[in-house]
């Protein structure tokens, strides 16, 4: 367990910048930063590879190109003549954070397959 002291320490570090505080850090939380990066890019890389199955599964093709269509594939903004300004505003919030999941799902299958993502085509 780390104490509040190095705690502090490894925070006021981080916002410095560089990692010139980690080196500094106690050994037990080196090690115990190296294991939780570690368990965490395991973890990341099994969720990649999951998706990854998922959309070469015909049901997750199916169910992806669906998702793509409605988000990625639409476009952002129209114009719908008698709605304000911040109601369009808000549309176009709304939308991005559709975009931005849906991207992040693209994003993770590339990912899994070992792959750059792509940009759409146009």
């Amino acid at each position: 367990m780390i104490s509040p002291q190095q705690f502090e320490q490894i925070v006021s570090g981080a916002a410095s910048g560089g990692w010139d505080w980690f080196k500094s850090a106690d050994p037990a939380v080196q090690q115990a930063l190296d294991v939780n990066q570690a368990k965490e890019g395991e973890d990341n890389r099994a969720i990649a590879s999951a998706w990854a199955r998922f959309a070469a599964s015909p049901d997750g093709r199916k169910a992806l190109e669906r998702l793509f269509d409605t988000t990625l594939r639409r476009t952002v903004f129209f114009v719908s003549l008698g709605l304000d300004s911040m109601s369009m505003a808000t549309f176009g919030a709304f939308r991005e954070g559709q975009n931005a999941l849906a991207h992040e799902i693209a994003r993770q299958i590339a990912r899994g397959n070992n792959e750059a993502a792509q940009p759409r085509e146009t």
